[in-house]
């Protein structure tokens, strides 16, 4: 809520990671079309031509760039904001704002990045006429779901971090982990009903699902998961938030 007062700030905050990042780029935003193309094609490699897996009925080329989508912006998101409070330390100690306005920002500039690899996403749909019905407006509200808890985790990890540098460092490893914990390059439908019990409960696995499920399968969502996966994302936003504001008074004198 306080948000409000600064958001011309967090506007400057957000123009600037922007700006700072194509700086001097040869090919400036369209970087961010550069990872989820060339993981697509590896994956595609991978389980077309070594493994010859067939992941879905559809096009695997969609399987894999659907589920590259929803991951590429939340791993995008962390490694900007983990750091975001650290790193800007002199900003810190100088003046007063609120200090979820660095992390945020970093959010901001994965989510700009997201919406260019989704627009590619819908040029895809034409070329392999994906017939797209109404169902596929459960993006919006999958894709809040999706912006909510990256906000989660990374507010609860940039403030972690100024305390405890480790968390950066086990950043690269944390993701790695998690990768392999969302069905990013696999479904879970063929899976015993054991892990995937385990699977839900890392919210991106039903965000990374029924993305693929409304948009490619023309299915319809499973509304008891939508809520109760709804609910532990505002939950734990909630939480994440209170902690930030709890430990960022320290900030100054910390870091």
């Amino acid at each position: 809520m306080r948000l409000r007062k600064y958001r011309d700030l967090l506007l400057i905050f957000v123009w600037r990671e922007f700006t700072v990042r194509y700086r001097q780029s040869s090919i400036g935003i369209l970087w961010a079309l550069v990872q989820p193309l060339s993981m697509m094609l590896l994956f595609l490699f991978i389980f077309s031509y070594v493994l010859k897996v067939q992941n879905s009925s559809y096009p695997q080329m969609l399987f894999f760039y659907a589920g590259l989508l929803p991951w590429l912006f939340f791993s995008s998101a962390l490694n900007y904001s983990i750091p975001s409070l650290t790193t800007q330390y002199q900003l810190i100690t100088k003046i007063y704002f609120p200090r979820e306005i660095l992390p945020i920002s970093g959010i901001a500039v994965a989510f700009i990045d997201y919406l260019i690899a989704l627009a590619l996403f819908v040029v895809f749909l034409v070329i392999y006429q994906i017939k797209v019905s109404w169902l596929a407006l459960w993006m919006i509200p999958l894709t809040a779901m999706l912006v909510l808890f990256t906000a989660s985790v990374s507010i609860f990890l940039a403030g972690l971090n100024v305390y405890y540098r480790d968390v950066k460092l086990a950043t690269t490893f944390l993701l790695q982990l998690w990768f392999f914990a969302s069905p990013v390059m696999y479904s879970i439908d063929k899976l015993d009903m054991k892990i995937k019990v385990l699977l839900f409960l890392n919210p991106l696995t039903f965000i990374i699902e029924n993305m693929r499920r409304c948009v490619l399968e023309d299915r319809d969502i499973v509304y008891w998961q939508f809520f109760l996966v709804g609910g532990i994302v505002v939950l734990s936003y909630k939480l994440a938030y209170r902690y930030f504001i709890k430990i960022e008074r320290a900030f100054a004198d910390v870091i």
